[in-house]
């Protein structure tokens, strides 16, 4: 999307405001968003906001802007209001949320941070629509391009797809990417987290599972610190959070691989796929094909 059609876009939607600026925004794979300033002309009154689109990409990505409107909504009227950015206007082109002031958390992000923020969300309204794995990773496998040619790649996405998946605890509402690049310590130094179109309803494990491989963390500490925050102190619970986390860790590797090799489909802008996504998917697809104890 060009600036001219930006802002065509928002005179159509929003005509009693005009844009004063809009930047495109680094540092999102699955997006390519702007942030836009706009004004009303009869107020003056100016918002900051983020410009999230709905394109192809989001489509290949399995992102809805309805869902994470909804998220965002439904945050917003609850007592964590703090933890995310508010929504501003929802069309069928995409949406508009705050603009999150501060500054994107560091990698070294305390896990006792992490944690809290993650047991925050556990505890947030359950959306009505859930993440299914097996379904994410059919979709997925819908927009990887000429790689399902590839017979190692076959042979790994058909066996995630022939399992019988564990249900390991009743659904929260889940992030599905709390990574630290999703948390922004705003000036007076409270975290905000940014990027909810994965989020929906989920087992809370898979989600500690995913936010451990975002963050590099190693799992037997964060799960002590996850169940610290989450108030479950009798061993046995605690050894089944991480018997759920171990059951989950390849599962991540899998939509992981499988979401990469979207991106290098996606964002070529060429004939060939682009190199950065396709050697993160590869390294991903070697390690499941070693780890699964798999031949050739």
């Amino acid at each position: 999307m060009s600036i001219d059609s930006l802002q065509a876009l928002l005179r159509t939607r929003l005509p009693e405001y005009h844009l004063n600026s809009a930047k495109p925004l680094s540092g999102g794979l699955s997006n390519r968003c702007w942030q836009v300033v706009i004004e009303h002309g009869l107020t003056g009154l100016c918002h900051t906001l983020v410009w999230r689109p709905h394109s192809a990409a989001s489509q290949a990505f399995g992102v809805s802007r309805l869902n994470e409107h909804d998220v965002l909504h439904a945050i917003d009227t609850s007592a964590k209001r703090d933890i995310a950015p508010s929504t501003f206007a929802l069309f069928p082109e995409g949406l508009l949320v705050e603009w999150a002031e501060g500054q994107t958390a560091k990698p070294d992000l305390p896990i006792a941070t992490i944690m809290t923020l993650l047991g925050t969300i556990h505890h947030l309204p359950l959306p009505s629509w859930r993440l299914d794995c097996q379904q994410r990773g059919a979709h997925y496998w819908q927009y990887v391009g000429g790689a399902v040619d590839d017979h190692q790649l076959c042979h790994i996405h058909a066996y995630f797809q022939s399992l019988s998946v564990t249900t390991w605890f009743a659904d929260t509402c889940c992030h599905h990417d709390l990574g630290w690049y999703n948390v922004i310590v705003t000036p007076d130094g409270q975290h905000k987290v940014i990027d909810w179109e994965y989020s929906a309803a989920g087992d809370p494990s898979l989600d500690l599972a995913l936010t451990i491989a975002a963050n590099q963390l190693e799992p037997s500490k964060a799960v002590s610190f996850y169940c610290q925050r989450m108030g479950i102190t009798d061993a046995a619970s605690q050894s089944r959070w991480l018997s759920a986390v171990t059951y989950w860790q390849p599962w991540c590797d899998y939509l992981a691989m499988l979401w990469f090799y979207v991106g290098a489909q996606h964002f070529s802008g060429q004939e060939q796929p682009d190199e950065g996504y396709l050697s993160e998917a590869q390294v991903l697809q070697a390690k499941l094909w070693n780890e699964l104890q798999f031949s050739d």
